[in-house]
Formats: structure tokens, sequence, C-alpha cells
């Protein structure tokens, strides 16, 4: 039959007891910190998660943003355009109105000018003729005279 030796048994206990102490004292308190430092390690992942999202929306709400100002800018650029492109049609049809306007005064002009030259013209001949029927009626009257003076004569 087996024989166990006092020593054996009290050897058993002691390590039962050790056992039983360093689960207590030692394994106990080193699973508390390991369990501490991985709640912390988990809050610190999801800490870093949720500034993640918050910058991803953040990216996202500068984006809109962005393509609202883009948006905002493409509208008004347009809308210059089109208030550039009417300004240009509004002067060119101010400077056609005054061309034509400046041309109608020279074409008045050039027909009072030509009225005056005309008029001028009619005077001048008129004179002309005068003087030549003045001559000419000079000369009957200097005929006239000589024919008369050669008949008083004889």
């Amino acid at each position: 039959m087996l024989r166990i030796d006092s020593n054996i048994i009290w050897t058993i206990v002691n390590l039962l007891i050790l056992y039983a102490c360093m689960m207590r004292f030692l394994f106990k308190p080193v699973r508390n910190i390991l369990a501490k430092r991985k709640e912390e390690i988990d809050a610190s992942f999801a800490d870093v998660k949720k500034q993640k999202e918050q910058a991803q929306e953040y990216k996202d709400q500068a984006e809109k943003e962005l393509q609202a100002i883009q948006a905002n800018h493409d509208k008004e650029m347009a809308d210059a355009r089109i208030k550039a492109s009417h300004e240009y049609e509004k002067i060119l049809a101010e400077a056609n109105a005054k061309s034509d306007e400046i041309l109608e005064e020279a074409r008045q002009k050039t027909a009072a000018v030509a009225r005056e030259e005309k008029a001028r013209a009619k005077s001048e001949i008129a004179d002309l003729i005068s003087e030549a029927a003045e001559k000419m009626s000079g000369s009957k009257a200097d005929e006239q005279l000589y024919d008369e003076f050669l008949n008083d004569m004889k």
C-alpha cells in the first residue's frame, strides 16, 4: 500500500496555501492591473475612433462648404460675365448712336455748306448775268446812241 509521509502532506498543504496566497496577492492584482490597462487601451482606441469620425465629419463639412463656395463663385462669375456683356452691348449701342449722331450732324453741316455754296454760286451767277445784261444793254444803248448820233449827223 501506499504510504504517505507527513512531510509530503505538509508540503502539499504549503503549496496549496502558497498557491492561494499567490492567487490572492499576486495574480489577482496583476490581472486587475492588466484588466484596467486593457480598459484604458480600449477607451483610448474608442477615443481615437471617435476623433477620427469627428475629423471625417469636419472634412466632409469643409468639402461641402468648399463646394458651396465654388458654386457661388461660379455663379458670381457667370453673373459678372453676363453683366459685362450687357455693359459692353450698352456701351457699343451708345457708341453707335453717338457715331450716327456725329454722322448726321456732319451730313447736315455738309448739306448746309452745300446750300450756302449753291446760294452763293446762284448769287454770283445772277450777278454775272446781271452784269452781262447791263453790259449788253449798255452796249445796245451805246449802239443806239451811236446810231442816233449817226442819224442826227445825216
